[in-house]
């Protein structure tokens, strides 16, 4: 769950992803999901609901050894939800995610390098987008960990600005096969999300704390 302040007079609630992730193979896994949420603009009418459906995959390159695991991501954003209430473009987008994972313990270290196809309505003129993050998550105990990260994206239409931003935070593994997150963060730039906080919970067989 995110609650952020993109601008001045404004503000989004991004309710919790509900997603369902499988390992059909020991390197590729599969996933669905789909996200609520709540934005309110001054001077602009609200809007909310169910944005579109994502359908994900992704497949590990190559194993952590003495060079990084790689991994890629592909995500299918289907236009499933309603046009005219704002929550969806209408058109289908296509994310590409290249993932680089070390670890020096207690530290790991993710590198994240993406690019957007954006299918654009005629109208808006949405440009594909370039996206770069690097994380960092340092063990303070068995059970917690200090992580952060800085992301950035290219501009989504002409005329609008690029994006930076970071966050800090914790995350937590109790006793049961799930973790724990939350962190705080803001925009490096005038432009993008002023403020942004989130919360997160994640359960799996297979979680890689």
């Amino acid at each position: 769950m995110a609650l952020s302040q993109p601008q001045k007079g404004a503000r989004e609630l991004d309710l919790p992803i509900l997603a369902l992730t499988y390992g059909i193979f020991k390197r590729l896994d599969f996933g669905i999901g789909i996200q609520r949420i709540k934005s309110d603009a001054s001077g602009e009418a609200s809007i909310q609901g169910f944005q579109d459906l994502h359908l994900a995959s992704k497949f590990n390159l190559i194993e952590e050894e003495t060079i990084p695991a790689v991994s890629f991501s592909l995500d299918i954003r289907v236009p499933t939800a309603n046009r005219q209430k704002g929550l969806t473009s209408g058109r289908s987008d296509e994310n590409l995610l290249l993932i680089a994972t070390k670890h020096y313990f207690p530290l790991g270290i993710d590198l994240n390098l993406g690019y957007s196809i954006i299918g654009s309505p005629p109208d808006e003129k949405l440009k594909n987008r370039f996206f770069g993050g690097l994380a960092l998550r340092y063990g303070l105990s068995e059970r917690w960990r200090l992580v952060g990260d800085i992301f950035g994206q290219s501009r989504a239409a002409k005329g609008e600005s690029n994006e930076a931003n970071f966050q800090l935070g914790f995350r937590f593994r109790p006793d049961l096969p799930m973790f724990l997150d939350a962190a705080i963060g803001r925009s490096l730039l005038p432009s993008g999300t002023r403020i942004q906080g989130t919360l997160g919970m994640t359960w799996s067989n297979s979680l890689k704390f």
